[in-house]
C-alpha cells in the first residue's frame, strides 16, 4: 500500500470509526463486534479506497495462505455487510462491480491519532467463533466435552446469552444474537446511564472470547453493578462470564458457583428475564447438571417462546442426552426460523451423526461451513465423523488444511490429529500427540488429552516390557479422584463417564469399565467408535457382556425430507 497509510491509526468511513490501533470498530462510540476475517476484509478495504480491489487481491489479502473459491469470499463480504448494516441491492458502504472486486463507496479519511492502547488489546489473529466453547475451540473437564459438542453449546449458550438488546448491526454473523430481552433501560433514545455504559463495554470485551478480555469484562459487570446493585442485565451477564472462566479458562471450583449465584440475583431483580433464565440454565449446564438445566431453560422459554439461543440450547442438550427425535424436533423449528444459522445447522449435523445418518450429517456439516468457513468446530466435527467412518485420509487433510489458517487453536488440532493416530492403533505417535496438545493448556489435569496421554503411556511400557498385568503407573490418585468427585456430586455428562470407563479398561478392571460404560449409555452416549473402535477398549469388547450389550444397541433413526437437503 502507499507510504501515506505505514502510521495510519484509524480511518474514518462516513460514520464509521475504524482504529487500526486498538483493532475496534465504532460507530458513534458504540462498538462493532467483528470476526477476524471481517475485520482484516474492512481494513484491506480501507487501505485500498478509493481504488478497488480485485477478488483476487482480496483472497490473497484476507487469506494469505490459503487456497478459496469466490463463493467463500462473497459470504465474507455478505457477512461484512450485515455487520454493518448495509444493504447489498442499495449499498451504503460497499460496492460490488461485477466481474472486477469490491470498494469502499465513502471516502475514507486516514488519520494518525496516537493514544494509550487498552490494557489489554484485541488479539486479531484469535478465532472469531470458537472460544477457545469451543473450540470453542474450547478449561477442566470441559475443554474436552466441548470438542465433542459442549464448545458448540456453550459457543451458542453460554457467548450468545449475553446478547441482550444488541444494536443490529453488532456481530450479525451469528443470527441468534439479535434477539433478547429489553430490559437494559435503554428507554427508547436517552441517554445511557453509566451502569450501562460499563455493562455494554464488559459484554464487547466479552465477546472477544479470550482470557484476559473475560476478566476484563468480569471486571466491568462489577462496575456496573457497583453502579446500580438491582441492575439484572449485568448480573446476568457476569453469571456467564464466570461460567466461560470456570469451562474455558481454567477456573476454579469457586467461578461455578459464582455464575449461579449471580445467575440467581438477576432473577431475584427480574424473574421474567429470560436473559437471566438462559443464564442459569448455563451455569447449570456447565456444573453437569443436564436436567436443571433442560428445565431452566423451558421457563426462560416461557417467557419469550422463540428465543432462538434457548431453543438451540435445548435441541443440543436433547440431542446430548440421547434423545435424538426431541432434538431433531428442535433442529427443524429453529432451521425454519432461521435457515442460514450456520451454528444451528452444526448441531444439526451432530444431531444426525448420532442417528447414524453419516452422510446427511456430512451434507449439514458441509452446509454450515460454506455459510461460515472459518468456525473451526464444524472442521472439528466433520473431521470426527471422517474418523468414525474410518476415513483417517479425508479426516487429516481437513485438519491439515486449517492447521495453516488456524495456529491459535494448536491444542484442539493436535488432539484431532491424536485422535486419527489413536484410531488407527498408532500408539506411540498418538501419545506424543496428545501429550503435545495437553502441554498447551493449563491446570487441566483430568482434560481427556492428558488422561489418554497418560493411559497411552502405560499401554506402551507394558508392552515394551511385556507385562500386560502391570499396575497403572501415570494417572495419578489426584486425577483419578478429582474425576470420580465429579461424578458424585452429581455431573451428568456420558463424556465424564465415558473417560471413567476407558480409564478402567486399560486397568483391565473390566467389571468397572462395564459399570461406567452402562452409566454412559444412561446419560445419553450413543455407542460409537469411540468405544467400538478404541485401542484402549481392546479389552473390554472382548467379553462376553459387552458383546451382549452391543446386540441391544438401536440402529440408524430414521430422518423426515426436511434434513435430507
Amino acid at each position: 500500500m502507499a507510504d501515506k497509510y505505514n502510521k495510519t491509526t484509524r480511518y474514518l468511513i462516513d460514520d464509521l470509526n475504524l482504529d487500526v490501533q486498538r483493532g475496534e470498530l465504532t460507530r458513534h462510540e458504540e462498538v462493532i463486534t467483528l470476526p477476524k476475517l471481517s475485520y482484516d476484509l474492512l481494513v484491506a478495504l480501507a487501505k485500498s479506497a478509493p481504488a478497488l480491489l480485485s477478488q483476487e487481491q482480496l483472497m490473497a489479502i484476507v487469506w494469505p495462505d490459503r487456497v478459496i473459491g469466490d463463493e467463500t469470499l462473497k459470504q465474507r463480504v455478505k457477512l461484512l455487510r450485515k455487520s454493518l448494516g448495509d444493504d447489498a441491492s442499495a449499498p451504503t458502504y460497499i460496492e460490488a462491480v461485477r466481474g472486477r472486486g469490491y470498494r469502499l463507496i465513502p471516502a475514507v479519511k486516514c488519520e494518525c491519532v496516537v493514544r494509550s492502547p487498552p490494557s489489554v488489546m484485541l488479539d486479531l489473529s484469535a478465532n472469531d467463533r470458537f472460544p477457545s466453547i469451543a473450540g470453542s475451540q474450547f478449561g477442566t473437564m470441559w475443554r474436552r466435552m466441548s470438542l465433542l459438542g459442549l464448545a458448540a453449546f456453550i459457543g451458542i449458550l453460554v457467548s450468545l446469552t449475553l446478547s441482550t438488546s444488541l444494536p443490529n448491526n453488532v456481530i450479525e454473523e451469528n443470527p441468534s444474537l439479535n434477539s433478547g430481552s429489553t430490559n437494559e433501560a435503554s428507554n427508547e433514545g436517552s441517554e445511557k446511564t453509566n451502569a450501562e455504559r460499563l455493562y455494554l463495554r464488559g459484554r464487547d470485551y466479552y465477546h472477544r472470547y479470550r482470557k484476559q478480555d473475560n476478566d476484563i469484562a468480569i471486571d466491568f459487570f462489577l462496575k456496573a453493578i457497583n453502579e446500580n446493585d438491582t441492575f439484572a442485565p449485568a448480573y446476568a451477564a457476569l453469571s456467564q462470564a464466570y461460567s466461560q472462566k470456570y469451562f474455558q479458562f481454567s477456573g476454579q471450583e469457586s467461578d461455578k458457583q459464582l455464575a449461579i449465584d449471580n445467575a440467581y440475583q438477576a432473577l431475584s431483580y427480574d424473574n421474567q428475564s429470560a436473559d437471566g433464565y438462559k443464564a442459569l440454565g448455563t451455569a447449570y449446564y456447565v456444573a453437569g447438571w443436564l436436567s436443571k438445566s433442560i428445565k431452566t431453560l423451558h421457563r426462560g422459554l416461557a417467557i419469550e417462546a422463540n428465543e432462538i439461543e434457548i431453543l438451540i440450547n435445548l435441541a443440543f442438550i436433547y440431542s446430548e442426552q440421547g434423545e435424538l427425535e426431541k432434538a431433531l424436533h428442535w433442529h427443524k423449528v429453529i432451521l425454519e426460523q432461521a435457515p442460514e444459522h450456520a451454528l444451528a445447522m452444526m448441531h444439526t449435523g451432530l444431531t444426525l451423526q448420532r442417528a447414524k445418518q453419516f452422510d446427511v450429517a456430512k451434507l449439514w456439516y458441509e452446509k454450515a461451513l460454506t455459510l461460515q468457513p472459518d468456525y473451526l468446530l464444524t472442521t472439528y466435527h466433520l473431521a470426527q465423523l471422517a474418523i468414525e467412518k474410518q476415513d483417517y485420509i479425508e479426516a487429516s487433510n481437513l485438519i491439515s488444511e486449517v492447521s495453516q489458517t488456524n495456529t491459535n487453536q494448536q491444542a484442539l488440532l493436535l488432539q484431532t490429529q491424536a485422535d486419527i493416530e489413536y484410531f488407527q492403533g498408532k500408539l506411540t505417535s498418538a501419545q506424543q500427540l496428545y501429550q503435545q496438545a495437553e502441554t498447551l493448556k493449563v491446570n487441566e489435569a483430568y482434560s481427556r488429552a492428558n488422561v489418554l496421554a497418560r493411559l497411552l503411556a502405560d499401554t506402551i511400557v507394558k508392552k515394551q516390557e511385556n507385562n500386560i498385568d502391570k499396575p497403572i503407573v501415570d494417572l495419578d490418585e489426584q486425577t483419578f479422584s478429582l474425576l470420580k468427585a465429579k461424578q458424585q456430586q452429581g455431573n451428568e455428562q456420558a463424556e465424564l463417564s465415558l473417560l471413567l470407563a476407558e480409564i478402567y479398561s486399560e486397568k483391565g478392571q473390566f467389571t468397572l469399565a462395564m459399570r461406567y460404560l452402562t452409566q454412559a449409555l444412561e446419560q445419553g452416549y450413543q455407542l460409537d467408535y469411540r468405544v467400538l473402535d478404541a485401542p484402549l477398549f481392546n479389552g473390554l469388547r472382548e467379553q462376553a457382556v459387552f458383546q451382549r450389550l452391543t446386540k441391544q444397541q438401536k440402529e440408524a433413526i430414521p430422518v423426515d425430507n426436511f434434513f435430507l437437503l
